[in-house]
């Protein structure tokens, strides 16, 4: 009966892990002010020591075993002391709230005592020395304590024969397990959040790439046309950019896309969207803007990359110029379908009118 009770507070526990990493990665907590991680994990943390209390095992009147420490274990191993200590002072007070008694004392002293005892460990063993290495001391610690404490409170050879056997094989296991379980979702949504990155960002420019380029354009245009906006889109392109790479190599041309991109994103606004296309090809997603603006913007970028000195190696730079098509809805384009098409068809115009210009509406732009 006790290993059983055991086990399904083991399972609670799992079950409970899972659905808190879920929501932690949903809402992004990693990445969010230090103030609201702290309170989010503490606070998760001591919940679900409370939850696992609610189904302990009543080994005496008032004296109640469950696996509450692992919380606080787990939260000193991925996260810091801080949030472990919050959670700790949460299942402490919890305990309490399920009565005042001396076993509630012993299990405020088994809480505050294997938390220094995972700070000091914490501080000895770095996690690189061995994740397991440092989770297996913890639930040594744990245990440890918890023997001293419930060999005081109960007193009584028959039971403890059972339950300290059974209670620290059941620990090692929820531990370990706990432990995996959080070390493998981790892992799974790290790589998940970075094939998602992959999917969406040009790795050689930071810039999106032409796939999120079509979703971010289908979304804001269909939201132009709803609410009657202008949007504006440039298409541009390096010019004679094959000869860079054939004079320079490939190295040098990719170093050039890259600082290309950087001048891009200082050339237009906060609020413009920026892409790279493929191969020399970028484009620029100009929300609420009218034609007028949007060749502004254009002239601004033609003159930007002008000035702009490009390393090659070293010692030496170079200068670039782009072409660049405009195109804006509804100004000159009032099909939405053909906004991309139309940009296209000016930008080709622009390099068969002699490169280095700015093409919109059948006009061309010399620098």
């Amino acid at each position: 009966m006790l290993i059983d009770d055991l086990l399904i507070n083991l399972c609670i526990l799992v079950a409970l892990i899972f659905g808190y990493q879920q929501i932690r990665w949903k809402l992004n907590v990693g990445k969010k002010s230090a103030t609201f991680s702290f309170l989010f994990d503490g606070i998760a943390g001591g919940v679900l020591g409370i939850i696992l209390m609610n189904y302990a095992i009543e080994v005496t009147e008032g004296t109640i075993v469950d696996l509450r420490f692992i919380p606080v274990m787990l939260l000193t191993l991925f996260i810091s002391i801080k949030p472990a200590a919050l959670s700790a002072a949460i299942i402490v007070i919890g305990r309490f709230l399920f009565g005042i008694n001396i076993s509630s004392f012993g299990a405020f002293f088994w809480i505050a005592g294997i938390l220094l005892a995972y700070f000091i460990i914490h501080k000895k063993i770095k996690t690189r020395d061995g994740l397991y290495k440092k989770a297996v001391y913890m639930i040594i610690a744990a245990n440890v304590i918890f023997s001293l404490i419930i060999t005081y409170l109960v007193q009584d050879a028959a039971i403890l024969a059972l339950l300290l056997p059974v209670y620290w094989a059941i620990a090692f296991l929820g531990g370990l397990i706990s432990v995996f379980l959080v070390d493998y979702q981790s892992r799974s949504n790290y790589l998940l959040q970075r094939y998602q990155k992959e999917a969406s960002v040009d790795f050689l420019t930071g810039l999106n790439n032409v796939r999120q380029f079509d979703k971010v354009w289908n979304t804001m245009m269909q939201k132009a046309k709803e609410k009657e906006e202008q949007i504006a889109l440039l298409m541009l392109d390096i010019d004679f950019f094959k000869k860079v790479n054939d004079t320079y190599g490939h190295p040098a041309g990719d170093k050039i896309l890259a600082e290309l991109g950087e001048v891009l994103k200082r050339s237009t606004r906060t609020i413009d969207i920026v892409s790279r296309n493929g191969g020399e090809e970028f484009s620029v997603i100009l929300p609420e803007c009218t034609t007028s603006q949007a060749v502004e913007i254009a002239e601004r970028i033609q003159k930007a990359v002008e000035e702009h000195p490009f390393p090659v190696n070293e010692d030496k730079t170079i200068r670039l110029t782009v072409s660049i098509g405009v195109a804006a809805y509804p100004e000159t384009v009032n099909d939405p379908e053909k906004v991309v098409q139309q940009a296209d068809e000016y930008l080709y115009k622009a390099k068969h009118s002699g490169r280095n210009r700015v093409c919109y509406h059948n006009e061309v732009l010399s620098p």
